[in-house]
């Protein structure tokens, strides 16, 4: 587990590659009836599905215990309670915009698992040296002159973030074949 500091924390962890795997093959052998998410997301992303009610019983506490490492890293006594979970599968020219996440409650926190990666994002247009293309960005609510409050991750396979529902996040768009898969979990927090 690794910790990035934006004005709240944002744990990294590493997941094991069966579990990751075995999120793929359920995703593909049930994403042809499984139900569009698209109007609850910001994603401009064709293929977006809710999959919490799919997922087995290790996947949801595997999740579960994650949330609750975040609860004790930030040390506040409560307990997560996982609550809806979705795949994103971007293609070529698709994006997340920046947004935040809102549950049933306001006080959240929520995810991003990254299952599948193109080879490449393409060609950057500019700056080289500060590649965006298929990038995730989260950018946090601490700030000023001399603040650091955005951190751009080129997601690997297995690499999962958490982070509390009102860090601002996007992802930008990639050129090129392929596919950029992640899940998202989120998990409400009552008072």
């Amino acid at each position: 587990m690794n910790t990035i500091h934006l004005g709240q924390k944002i744990l990294h962890f590493d997941v094991p590659e069966g579990l990751v795997e075995e999120i793929n093959v359920l995703y593909e052998s049930c994403s042809s009836y499984l139900k569009s998410y698209n109007d609850n997301l910001a994603g401009k992303i064709k293929k977006e599905h809710r999959v919490d009610e799919e997922l087995s019983e290790s996947v949801k506490r595997y999740f579960e215990d994650r949330f609750n490492d975040y609860l004790m890293e930030v040390k506040v006594m409560r307990f997560a309670h996982p609550s809806s979970a979705w795949i994103n599968e971007m293609k070529e020219h698709e994006y997340n915009p920046m947004h935040h996440h809102v549950g049933k409650t306001e006080i959240g926190l929520t995810s991003v698992l990254c299952l599948k990666k193109p080879s490449d994002y393409g060609v950057e247009i500019a700056r080289e040296d500060d590649p965006a293309n298929g990038r995730l960005e989260l950018i946090g609510n601490g700030g000023g002159m001399f603040g650091y409050n955005q951190h751009k991750v080129d997601l690997k396979v297995g690499d999962l973030y958490v982070f509390p529902y009102d860090i601002k996040h996007g992802v930008y768009p990639f050129t090129g074949n392929g596919v950029r898969r992640t899940l998202s979990y989120n998990c409400d927090m009552k008072r």
